[in-house]
C-alpha cells in the first residue's frame, strides 16, 4: 500500500508518470524502508496503464463487496462495568 501512496503523491507532485526513483524519493522523505523487489513488482503491474482508470475500476469493485453493519451495541450506557 505504501507504494500506491508514494506513487500517487508523486502524481501529485507534478510527475506525470513517476518512475520507481521517483516513489523511492517520497518514501525516503517519509523515512520509509523499501523492497525494491516489491516495487519492481508494483511498477510492472501499473506500466502503461492509466492510475485514474485503475482507481474507479477499484471503486467498482468495492461497490460490490457487503458491509451491512454487525447490529448494535448492547443495552444503553457504556461498555464498562461501572456504568
Amino acid at each position: 500500500m505504501k507504494y500506491v501512496a508514494a506513487f500517487l503523491l508523486a502524481q501529485l507532485s507534478g510527475k506525470e508518470s513517476p518512475s520507481a526513483a521517483d516513489v523511492k524519493a517520497v518514501l525516503a522523505a517519509a523515512s520509509a524502508e523499501v523492497d525494491d523487489a516489491k516495487l519492481s513488482s508494483f511498477m510492472s503491474e501499473i506500466e502503461g496503464k492509466d492510475v485514474a482508470a485503475l482507481i474507479a475500476e477499484g471503486n467498482e469493485k468495492l461497490a460490490s463487496v457487503p458491509s451491512g453493519g454487525g447490529g448494535g451495541g448492547g443495552g444503553g450506557g457504556c461498555c464498562c462495568s461501572r456504568c
